[in-house]
């Protein structure tokens, strides 16, 4: 039961427990039971008349959950919970930029192919029983053209969908070209999803946060401790939450193609090297992608900027200003304070503004506010 494994962690000091999801634990497992076949039974015939009459009002075998509140609920915690216990091979569970992506690269191979989309659905709901989406928000007017076939398809197929986001489903895409068209995307996420709003009043982000300070100096092992500490503390995630085993460490992430090394990494936080993330081969593009997907970005070993940093630092500043333009919380350990962390004369006037916002970036108004994908 995934209350059992709920009340479990409940037990810990640094989880907090919370009425509103509880109530929504309810609703993941009865589509865990539909998936699996348990049958739900009330201890009482009424009881059982309602729920069959209930089921019948749903009775679209794939229809899965659209979560839906603010930011830090808890609303990503109960799908992988939920993502984690599901015992069946076919699921996968995604961050929806990143999806969206994929689809893109599938849709430039199949270019002379007749209704691709269709196709890739199907290619999809081939090893795919149940698929996660995490943080499902449509902004770009290139997705919102694509996903009404695609879902379409994919429900077509038999796939059921769990979403999580921000948005509830009839604000999704508010105010975008050809919003008109998109209004067949939301009746088809209303259809084939039980629409929940997680209304919990806290948000738990910022409880792990804390009175956490952003920015370390000087590199030591000290540092880099508590840097860890704090990594696992706002990473929320089955890799730490539900096999209490330390966060997956030493891997690669593949970013416009390329692979980027990774020191440690969990479903929204992220921690790189600065002369990995800064380094030859790293561009801008590069930290549009990270910041879309990532919501805390951990850059350890930042070192004393000089002139034979100029293109590191340029890097540096770029990123900042994309993590800054999405509200990404940025971890930082350096050798030295901001304000003495970079003197090269060529740029001097543009690491200024760098300056100010990473000294801006560790507010509390700035760690309050939404990530932006």
């Amino acid at each position: 039961m995934l209350i059992d494994e709920y009340k479990a962690l409940s037990s810990r000091n640094d989880f907090f427990a919370d009425f509103e999801q509880q109530k929504t634990i309810n609703s993941f497992q009865e589509l865990y039971n539909r998936l699996v076949g348990t049958n739900s039974k009330s201890n009482s015939i009424l009881g059982n008349i309602g729920l069959n009459l209930f089921q019948k009002q749903k009775n679209i075998k794939n229809r899965g959950i659209y979560l839906y509140g603010g930011v830090g609920r808890g609303k990503t915690f109960l799908m992988d919970m939920f993502h984690k216990e599901l015992p069946i091979k076919k699921k996968k569970r995604i961050h929806f930029h990143r999806f969206m992506n994929e689809i893109h690269e599938k849709l430039n191979k199949k270019k002379n192919i007749v209704n691709p989309i269709s196709v890739i659905a199907k290619e999809i709901s081939s090893y795919t029983n149940v698929l996660c989406f995490d943080e499902f928000i449509v902004n770009d007017i290139a997705d919102a053209m694509i996903l009404g076939e695609l879902l379409k398809g994919l429900f077509a197929n038999n796939v059921t969908i769990i979403f999580t986001s921000n948005t509830e489903p009839k604000k999704l895409y508010a105010n975008g070209l050809q919003r008109d068209k998109f209004e067949y995307v939301i009746n088809l996420i209303e259809r084939y999803s039980e629409v929940i709003n997680l209304k919990s009043g806290k948000d738990y982000r910022l409880l792990k946060f804390g009175n956490l300070n952003t920015y370390h100096y000087p590199n030591n092992e000290q540092t880099d401790l508590n840097m860890q500490h704090y990594f696992s503390s706002i990473s929320p995630d089955w890799f730490n939450w539900f096999t209490r085993k330390p966060i997956f460490e030493g891997t690669t992430i593949s970013i416009n193609n390329r692979d980027i090394n990774v020191r440690f990494i969990s479903s929204n936080t992220i921690w790189f090297k600065f002369n990995t993330i800064c380094g030859d081969g790293r561009s801008q593009n590069d930290y549009i992608e990270i910041s879309k997907i990532y919501e805390n970005v951990f850059v350890s070993d930042v070192p004393k900027m000089t002139d034979s940093h100029i293109d590191e630092s340029r890097r540096f500043i770029n990123m900042i200003d994309e993590f800054y333009d999405r509200n990404v919380k940025v971890i930082i350990s350096a050798e030295t304070s901001i304000d003495d962390i970079c003197f090269i004369k060529k740029i001097n006037a543009d690491f200024e503004r760098t300056k100010s916002r990473l000294n801006e970036m560790q507010s509390n108004e700035y760690m309050e506010k939404e990530h932006k994908q």
